[in-house]
């Protein structure tokens, strides 16, 4: 049968090399809109089709689906998937037994993309480099990705230099793609690139989205994502992580309505010295500027030290309402009592037993209303509050030391009414 198309799963020189003869004779290209720009403005010769979002084909005897996910290898990936054959073409989104190129990368997005494609009826994975594989290469090599951005992602969230980074981080699953220490410190250098570099603008689109801070010394990143990703999830709100503290302020904050936080106020830019106090006031203004104005803010766990150790007057401290005073052991087990079941960001939620460190924080204002109560032996403590200030919303849920307890049931249901109600909204 005569050629009449031709793929481009992206625009790497290995992979659309020789493209000239066949377009330049007739074959029409399909490749990702990005990359027909890019034809377009060198001037390359033929017909081409680009692809945004997704395009489906079917003669009623076959189906292609073409669809893109952003940047994950490059900026103008392309998958092609038949599903009646559950064959899926990759291009280098998709590597078996081969080190993954990651210079043009958005780690985050990539992760995403597998775990998406994780979810797709495939058999046959036709990746951009090594064997065909099975579906099982997807969490493969998200599980190496991932890994990579969690243990770069802990040394940014403490101020380390991208030499403590590279001498600190090490992986061993690196060994399963054949990853040379060269390559491996080029990943590194990628991905610390990537998580130390400005919050990209959200949109103005009416949707509301989220922004994310996570990681400290005693708070490894590795367990919040997974535990906070489901929540967005189920209310349909995007969602972006950051690790470095640096990166917030007021420019970081425009178009989000939620912001979140699950860390404290301590760097340690040298691992054996001492901590620095990282938050500046220009950056507690600019919170509180994003709340007074109506955004949302969920503070989670040890967030109500990201100032100081103590009750020192800040605006942090007087926009959150509370402020830290110490907590029990890492592994304590206490009750988590809802002494206000009426609130819609406790509705559904039961009392319940929590293994965490049980925070005890000291409040500064009388305009908060208690949700929840920890209590252990004697002793109680508050657990979870909220309060309006200016034209926005604030809720502190004190409890997150660990993957269990977030995701308690009622911790995701906590969580997930939170983010609702701080954004002026409520489960149905």
């Amino acid at each position: 049968k005569p050629l009449l198309f031709v793929v481009i799963t992206h625009g790497h020189w290995d992979h659309d090399g020789g493209l000239d003869a066949l377009a330049e004779n007739g074959i029409i290209v399909l490749c990702n809109e990005k990359l027909r720009k890019r034809y377009e403005e060198s001037e390359k010769k033929g017909s081409f089709i680009g692809i945004k979002d997704n395009l489906m084909l079917n003669n009623n005897k076959r189906v292609i689906n073409f669809f893109t996910s952003g940047t994950v290898h490059s900026d103008n990936d392309l998958f092609t998937f038949l599903p009646d054959e559950k064959v899926i073409f990759t291009g280098d989104a998709v590597v078996n037994a081969h080190s993954p190129w990651m210079g043009e990368s958005d780690v985050q997005n990539w992760i995403k993309t597998l775990r998406m494609l994780a979810g797709m009826e495939v058999d046959t994975v036709c990746v951009g480099h090594g064997p065909l594989a099975g579906h099982e290469v997807f969490a493969q090599l998200s599980r190496y990705l991932t890994a990579l951005r969690d243990e770069v992602g802990y040394r940014v969230s403490q101020g380390r230099s991208l030499k403590a980074t590279l001498d600190q981080v090490n992986i061993p699953l690196r060994k399963e793609w054949l990853v040379d220490d060269n390559a491996f410190s080029d990943h590194i250098k990628s991905v610390y690139s990537q998580l130390t570099s400005e919050v990209p603008p959200s949109d103005t689109s009416l949707m509301p989205k989220a922004l994310v801070l996570i990681g400290d010394n005693y708070h490894p990143p590795h367990y919040i994502p997974p535990s906070l990703e489901p929540v967005f999830q189920r209310i349909g709100m995007p969602v972006k992580f950051f690790y470095d503290v640096s990166k917030l302020n007021a420019k970081s904050l425009e178009g989000i309505k939620l912001f979140v936080i699950l860390r404290d106020g301590m760097i340690w830019p040298e691992p054996d010295g001492k901590q620095v106090f990282w938050m500046t006031e220009e950056q507690e203004k600019a919170i509180a500027e994003f709340v007074k104005n109506g955004g949302g803010l969920l503070a989670l766990h040890n967030s109500t030290a990201l100032k100081c150790l103590d009750e020192k007057a800040c605006i942090y401290r007087d926009m959150l309402g509370c402020s830290y005073n110490g907590h029990g052991p890492g592994d304590e087990k206490f009750d988590v009592k809802v002494v206000n079941k009426d609130h819609p960001v406790t509705r559904g939620v039961e009392d319940y037993v929590a293994v965490d460190e049980r925070h005890t924080p000291i409040m500064h204002t009388d305009d908060a209303t208690i949700l929840l109560e920890a209590v252990s032996d004697n002793e109680k403590s508050v657990n979870g509050f909220v309060r309006n200030y200016g034209k926005g919303r604030i809720c502190h849920l004190a409890n997150g030391h660990n993957l269990e307890v977030l995701q308690n049931p009622n911790m995701q249901k906590l969580m997930t009414n939170a983010a609702l109600w701080c954004c002026g909204m409520e489960m149905p």
